[in-house]
């Protein structure tokens, strides 16, 4: 399934990525009907209940559209902390609420340092989906919280994070999308929830494992209806797209760590994002890249050792790239 394809709730699922890094590494305690599976407290080794996905992902619990999922995700909702607007808005979406998704529960192998950038600048994820064609859309961070999304086919979206705290992220969009089943566009709005934490296994690998839940509210009867026919593909919608903004922060995180070159040639390409983000990618990257070996081989190299191998690495893959520069394009 090409990302283009579910533009909305892709849209919404980009929101859990903004922001600072948010993860944990005890048992979530406040709010817990929103949970994380128990199994997800169990050491990386254990495979009770898991499924096995591309890249070793891992789903550790399925999705669920059951009523008493959405009753304990709207329970779990932290409407007390929320500013007016946004609690009036976030009331409104709930009473009159259509359709709703608890996606499957994924655990992947991310450094927390690759997590943190991609969270803290989703923009960049959509223009590296773009450099490898993979997406044609356009993420703009238009200030601190607040996004807007625009598709070749008309589709837009803007989204705002309207809470945060240590192990959960609520964010509020509003979009029009346009579907080749339906003569006009279909606008709605959505409510994302996320929970995350860290785990480490007993090699010291780092984990992170992530669960959201999806509401989406249409104004129009005429689009209710179709939105009720059509929701057993808005579900595998939801929870596809979910697995695969996990397995891109698994891809980018493995790319780190074995092709600093590919990372180097990407970041070249990433026209639309200032030098500072760029460059912090690749210092991102390395420091990545370090971690891992002094883990996998500790004590061999000090990091400023570990910071200069990997440093040869990128100039010598560079040499051989078959990644086109910008330069070479214009």
């Amino acid at each position: 399934m090409r990302l283009d394809e579910t533009r909305f709730l892709l849209l919404l699922g980009l929101v859990c990525l903004s922001g600072d890094l948010i993860v944990i590494d005890r048992p979530l305690q406040a709010r817990e009907p929103l949970r994380l599976p128990a199994t997800a407290e169990k050491p990386a080794r254990s495979t009770a209940r898991a499924i096995k996905l591309p890249l070793n992902l891992q789903q550790v619990e399925p999705a669920t559209s059951a009523k008493l999922a959405r009753d304990e995700a709207i329970a779990s909702l932290p409407l007390d902390e929320l500013e007016d607007h946004h609690r009036e808005r976030v009331e409104s979406l709930l009473k009159g609420h259509h359709l709703f998704r608890r996606v499957p529960a994924l655990r992947m192998e991310v450094a927390p340092g690759t997590y943190a950038y991609f969270r803290q600048h989703p923009d960049v994820a959509v223009a590296i989906w773009r450099v490898l064609g993979i997406s044609k859309m356009q993420l703009v961070r238009q200030r601190p919280d607040h996004f807007q999304v625009t598709s070749p086919d008309g589709s837009s979206g803007e989204f705002d994070i309207i809470s945060r705290s240590n192990h959960q992220i609520v964010a509020l969009g509003t979009g029009s999308w346009v579907s080749p089943l339906l003569p006009t566009p279909i606008r709605g709005d959505g409510l994302l929830v996320v929970r995350h934490r860290l785990e480490t296994d007993q090699d010291g690998r780092l984990f992170v494992m992530h669960q959201a839940v999806v509401f989406l509210s249409f104004p129009q009867q005429s689009v209710r209806t179709v939105a009720r026919l059509v929701s057993p593909l808005a579900n595998m919608a939801a929870d596809q797209n979910f697995q695969d903004i996990s397995a891109f922060l698994r891809m980018m995180n493995l790319a780190m760590i074995s092709q600093p070159g590919w990372i180097e040639q990407v970041t070249d390409r990433l026209d639309s994002i200032d030098a500072p983000r760029r460059r912090l990618l690749l210092k991102t990257a390395a420091r990545v890249y370090v971690a891992d070996h002094r883990r996998r081989k500790p004590g061999s190299l000090s990091p400023d050792e570990a910071a200069q191998q990997f440093r040869k690495r990128l100039q010598k893959a560079t040499r051989r790239t078959a990644l086109p520069s910008r330069s070479t394009q214009r």
